[in-house]
């Protein structure tokens, strides 16, 4: 394989690696999902529960065991697989294919050799990109972004991320990280403390992991429907906000507003001609599209239009469908 200096911007060459089967993981922080692949097609999933907190080498026996399965079920020999494609919610040097920095999850990463694991395992290659990134790349090549070259996506799930297209190359920056980094975008100075040190993100503001507090500060929280759930997260708050609960729904309007400031920051700062939303928020999709571009078409200084917001194609598996394609396009170099 030939090496190609690292020059900011990961803009993989049309056309493909024909046949073959590639192994897509999208090492989340809730859970993890596991995909085999061919051409853009997935032909299995699993998903497992992830264990973050105990870091990522301690994960590295169950996906082993799971693939091992996957290949078992469906016949698929060793030799018949191109590489595997890891997408890692965190910061990734795409060049070297190893984990930078982690956000409170799966804190060993950076200290984890990925590439030697897959050879040593499998003897196959190895190539990891940040998840947003990687949803971005299956839903340019695959979904909802397909024929586009400026393109802005962003994941709504525990944590928020970004990733960006302009002029048909991700946008990765000298330190890997431009683009990435849309869910710390600032929406409320003087708002919450986030996990990556600083206040009021937009993840810090309105994220799964933010909400069953945000729910809780609430003053009225004691006194509404929602109080009852077992579990305080975004299926409850739809759900109540659509029976009428008046703090579901003004933690929804919260939230929304939120999401919104953060999407404007990014279309202000790159430029795109659509915003792709993705993520297990997006499940909720029939409020939170039409809000959002409500909000975006009154607030977004576009003299040349309206930016466009669509759910992604692949809502629950742009990562694994993207993963395909990085396997692929990396094996032209």
């Amino acid at each position: 394989m030939r090496k190609t200096k690292h020059t900011g911007t990961f803009s993989p060459p049309f056309g493909g690696v024909g046949g073959g089967f590639s192994v897509a993981i999208d090492l989340g922080g809730t859970f993890i999902k596991i995909g085999l692949l061919q051409n853009g097609e997935l032909i299995d999933r699993k998903e497992i529960p992830a264990q973050s907190a105990s870091g990522l080498k301690a994960q590295l026996p169950a996906l082993e065991s799971e693939i091992d399965l996957f290949m078992l079920a469906n016949q698929v020999e060793n030799e018949a697989v191109l590489g595997i494609g890891f997408s890692f919610a965190g910061l990734v040097d795409s060049a070297v294919n190893r984990i930078l920095s982690t956000n409170q999850k799966y804190d060993d990463g950076p200290d984890t050799d990925l590439v030697g694991w897959a050879r040593e395992k499998w003897n196959w290659p190895l190539y990891a990109m940040n998840d947003a990134r990687m949803a971005l790349l299956g839903e340019w090549q695959h979904g909802a972004g397909q024929g586009c070259t400026e393109l802005v996506a962003v994941t709504l799930g525990t944590g928020i991320g970004s990733a960006v297209l302009i002029g048909g190359e991700l946008l990765i920056g000298k330190h890997f990280q431009a683009g990435n980094l849309g869910g710390h975008f600032v929406v409320n100075h003087k708002g919450t403390d986030c996990t990556c040190g600083n206040v009021g993100c937009v993840e810090a503001e309105a994220s799964t992991w933010r909400l069953p507090s945000l729910l809780k500060e609430h003053p009225e929280f004691t006194e509404s429907a929602i109080k009852g759930e077992d579990v305080l997260d975004f299926r409850a708050l739809f759900h109540h906000a659509g029976n009428n609960d008046k703090v579901a729904k003004e933690v929804l309007e919260h939230c929304l507003s939120a999401w919104a400031a953060g999407i404007i920051t990014m279309i202000h700062a790159f430029d795109p001609e659509m915003i792709i939303l993705s993520g297990g928020i997006m499940k909720s999709s029939a409020v939170i599209l039409p809000a959002l571009q409500e909000k975006v078409n009154q607030l977004a200084w576009t003299p040349w239009g309206k930016v466009k917001l669509v759910e992604a194609k692949f809502p629950d598996s742009a990562a694994l469908v993207g993963a395909d394609y990085l396997v692929r396009k990396s094996l032209l170099k």
